[in-house]
Formats: C-alpha cells, sequence, structure tokens
C-alpha cells in the first residue's frame, strides 16, 4: 500500500482547477505514436491536481515526463506535500522509488514510499500510474464500463475506480484530459493541461 502512495500526490497537483487543456503535441520528426499506447514508452504530461484522503489533502500542479520503465515526477504544493521529485524505475506493481524534496531531504525504497504516504495521508497503487495516466489499464485484472450518458468511461482495478472524464479530440492521439479516480475515502482529481506525445 505505502507504494501506491505516489499516485494519489500526482494526481493531486493535476487538478487545482480546471483550465483551458491543450491537445496532445505530436511526436517529434520521424516519431510514431503506436496504436495502442500501452507501447507509448516517451511523453510528457503537465497540469493539475487535487487530493483529497482520510488525513489530508490539497491541490498543486505536476510534470510527468516518462522515458521506458522510468518515471521522472515533480510535483510543487500546496498539496501537504510541499515540492518533491520522484522517480520511479521498474515494472509491476512495486517499482523502485527516490524521493528529493525542496528542502534537502532524500529517501529511496521503502523509506521513500512511507515518507510520501506520510505527507499525503493516503496510498495508491504506484506500478499502475504510467498506465492510468494515458487511459488505459495496467497488466492484471481490470474491468472497462463503456462511456455513459455523461460521457464518462470507467476503469475499475485494484480497487480504484477511475473516470475519464474528457479525452482529447486528436485524431491518433486520444489520452485523457481529465480524471477522477476513488478508492474509500481517497479521490484524486487531475485536469492535463499539456501533453507531448513521443518526445
Amino acid at each position: 500500500m505505502r507504494r501506491a502512495v505516489s499516485w494519489l500526490a500526482l494526481a493531486m497537483l493535476c487538478f487545482i482547477a480546471a483550465g483551458c487543456a491543450t491537445t496532445p503535441r505530436g511526436p517529434g520528426p520521424g516519431t510514431a505514436i503506436p496504436a495502442d499506447l500501452k507501447d507509448l514508452d516517451r511523453w510528457q504530461a503537465r497540469g493539475r491536481l487535487g487530493v483529497s484522503g482520510p488525513e489530508n489533502g490539497g491541490s498543486g500542479s505536476f510534470e510527468w515526463r516518462q522515458r521506458g520503465d522510468v518515471s521522472d515526477v515533480d510535483i510543487r504544493g500546496p498539496v501537504g506535500i510541499g515540492g518533491v521529485h520522484l522517480e520511479m524505475r521498474g515494472m509491476g506493481s512495486t517499482p523502485d522509488l527516490k524521493l528529493q524534496t525542496s528542502d534537502g531531504l532524500t529517501l529511496q525504497s521503502a523509506a521513500a514510499w512511507q515518507e510520501l504516504q506520510n505527507r499525503l495521508g493516503t496510498a495508491v497503487p504506484a506500478g499502475n500510474l504510467r498506465y492510468w495516466m494515458l487511459g488505459i489499464a495496467a497488466p492484471g485484472e481490470h474491468q472497462w464500463h463503456e462511456e455513459n450518458a455523461n460521457g464518462v468511461t470507467t476503469l475499475e482495478q485494484d480497487g480504484w475506480r477511475i473516470d475519464y472524464q474528457r479525452f482529447s479530440a486528436e485524431p491518433g492521439a486520444r489520452v485523457p484530459m481529465r480524471i477522477t479516480a476513488t478508492s474509500g475515502d481517497a479521490r484524486v482529481r487531475i485536469v492535463v493541461d499539456r501533453w507531448q506525445l513521443g518526445q
């Protein structure tokens, strides 16, 4: 559970408020976006998030850079955690985490997850984050619910309900622009202002 913390933090930051979101930028010259986004290993996203949990909550901004199995995430408060840089390495549900805070603290592995959970007041499944951000299910059991009357498509996985409320309209690059995820008392709202795919 402590390794699950990271996504909630990220999600918090994305939310701040609903603002003007830009359509995704396409790949650089000679780079194609794969038809299945699970094969996309280079992307960036910037936005805002809000998080509420049983013990803490807040809002802020984030920037996520994905390169293969390495996720670099900058979170800027106030989200109850201040400014932090997260580096997650590896696949699966428990990637290795390195956490650096704006006041000079550096932690790794279990200590990093515990510190992040303490700051957020809740936990999230960190290994699933890179998939959920792209609007796809992580490997493993999951269930999709088709778009409802309000235009919301829902994914259920690992005890979380992820509601995709809006996607980009860019042909060939349908990625989420607004996401709400809930699990028990934890709630995360994300607004992506800018995507860069294949870069």
